[in-house]
Parts: C-alpha cells; sequence; structure tokens
C-alpha cells in the first residue's frame, strides 16, 4: 500500500540516494539536505518534505514550498505506478490550503533546482503537461569549463582587479560580518538575491566578491549560495552608477578562481546577457529549461 506522509530527517541519506537514481539530468542527490529540509528567502513558506512509501520502503520524495514544488522524484524501479502523481496531489493540496493560486516546477527564487525542467527531460516535461502544466519561455543556463581555460585563471582575475584598481575601485572579498552588504543589495536589488548572498558568505571561504569604490559598494557577484557545491555562479549585480568599468569581469572571474579550486566546470544560471559571459570567460555549452507552470483555481 502506498503512503505519502513527512519526510523524516535520518531519512536524508537515502532520499539523497533516490534523488542520485531518478535525476539524470540534475545533480540533485548532492543538494538533497538544500531541496528538501533547506529554508527559503524570508517571509515564504516553510518546505514541506514529503515521503512516498511502499511496505516501509522509500519510493519517491518532494518537497513543497508555497508555490512551489523544489523537487520531486519517483525510484526509476517503481514508476508507472501512480507514485508520482499521488506526491504532486500532496503538493498541489498543500498550496490550495496555503492560499497559492497556481504552482511551478523546481523554480523557486533563492532556493531552486534549476530554473525549470531541463528541455531534454521529454519524459517529465510530458508527463506535467498531462498534469495541466503549461511550459514558459525558455530560461538558459551557460556551462564553463574552468580547467584549462585561459580566460579564467588567477592571473587573470588580478589583472583586471588591477584595472579596476586604476580606476579607484577596490576588488576584494567580503566576509560574513557584513550586514551592511546584504542591505544595500536588498535595497538596490530586492528580490531572492540576499538570501542567496547570505547563503554565500555563510561557505566556510564566503563566495561573494565586491568591487567598493569611497567605501561604497559598488558591485558585487556570489557563487554557491543556491545549489551550494555544484559551482553554480550568481547573482551578481552592478550599481547604475558603476556601469561599464567592467567591474562585473573583474568579480565574475574572482568567482570563477574560487570554483576552480573544487570543479572543473562552472554553471551560469538564469543567465541575462550571453555575450558578456562568452567574451570575459567562454561558454562550452547552454543548458535550455522550460518553466512549468499549473494554475489551481
Amino acid at each position: 500500500m502506498l503512503e505519502i506522509s513527512p519526510l523524516r530527517g535520518a531519512e536524508l541519506v537515502q532520499a539523497a540516494a533516490l534523488l542520485e537514481r531518478a535525476c539524470a539530468f540534475d545533480r540533485a542527490g548532492q543538494v538533497a539536505q538544500e531541496k528538501l529540509f533547506g529554508a527559503g528567502p524570508a517571509p515564504g513558506p516553510a518546505p514541506r518534505p514529503l515521503a512516498a512509501r511502499e511496505a516501509g520502503a522509500l519510493v519517491g520524495v518532494a518537497c513543497s514550498a508555497g508555490t512551489w514544488v523544489r523537487v520531486l522524484a519517483v525510484d526509476p524501479a517503481r514508476r508507472g505506478r501512480g507514485v508520482g502523481s499521488r506526491l504532486l496531489a500532496a503538493c498541489e493540496e498543500i498550496a490550495r490550503a496555503a492560499g497559492c493560486a497556481s504552482l511551478s516546477a523546481l523554480d523557486q527564487p533563492g532556493n531552486y533546482l534549476a530554473p525549470g525542467v531541463d528541455e531534454r527531460n521529454q519524459e517529465t516535461l510530458s508527463w506535467l503537461r498531462r498534469r495541466g502544466f503549461v511550459a514558459g519561455a525558455p530560461r538558459a543556463n551557460l556551462l564553463v569549463a574552468l580547467r584549462d581555460n585561459p580566460l579564467v585563471t588567477p592571473e587573470r582575475a588580478a589583472a583586471c582587479a588591477g584595472a579596476a584598481a586604476a580606476l579607484g575601485y577596490q576588488v576584494r572579498r567580503a566576509t560574513g560580518e557584513e550586514p551592511q552588504l546584504l542591505s544595500a543589495i536588498a535595497g538596490q536589488f530586492g528580490g531572492a538575491w540576499p538570501f542567496e548572498v547570505a547563503r554565500a558568505l555563510a561557505l566556510p571561504q564566503p563566495g561573494v566578491h565586491v568591487a567598493e569604490r569611497d567605501g561604497q559598494l559598488c558591485a558585487f557577484a556570489a557563487h554557491d549560495g543556491n545549489n551550494s557545491g555544484l559551482g553554480w555562479f550568481g547573482p551578481a549585480g552592478t550599481w547604475p552608477a558603476h556601469r561599464g568599468q567592467r567591474l562585473g569581469q573583474a568579480l565574475l572571474l574572482a568567482c570563477l578562481v574560487d570554483v576552480a579550486q573544487v570543479a572543473p566546470q562552472a554553471e551560469i544560471s538564469w543567465v541575462g546577457p550571453e555575450g558578456f559571459y562568452q567574451a570575459s570567460c567562454g561558454v562550452v555549452g547552454r543548458r535550455i529549461f522550460l518553466p512549468m507552470r499549473k494554475a489551481l483555481v
């Protein structure tokens, strides 16, 4: 008999292994704790991790967070038995009870597995469409190779920081003891960015670099504030008065040099200006995602 009930923290290892088996297009197993149990931006809904069990065995997991399904996966050996449909129905019930008018897959700002469903994952896209989800405009992630990439080296990062210094800017790593940094980002950019930056600042080596002039914050860039440990770059922003000074490039390279210490590749998420990244660090691939949303009313 299939049972849907809360996922227990003690089941994290099992859940991560299930995600590893089930998610062919995302490294969900490596960020299982973050996606199943981790907080999202405040104020916002608390995550509701769910488990599907058959005869006590974990056969599926999901996490509902208000209007978002952060993740939903079924053990490949148990597919075609209604497990995913039951988990999705539970997520819809939670969303309706919270007064949500729609449900979106994977892309909760601040704590998202991906900007949508990978376009290669046609099985999941078809499954969602049959259950009333509609695709939005495609979103892109860019892939950057970090090994033997002449555009991403400590020397080039230092040269870009030196060019910024010649214009009166200091490029440096931020610390976790700078509450004014989060306040400034919230005031200028808002949204989920301060939440992601706060998580990047909390890493053992803070994953945030900033540019300042005369003691004022002018630009910032972060990595691993979302999908921590996977080498995802972002968010990043420059204050309008300081754009055009190549601060974004200097901060991007500082972050990528960090990532290169632990990973052969970085992923730049939810990209806008693709040309900037191609020129600054080289792009070796693109991932395209479809945001999937279902109306609940």
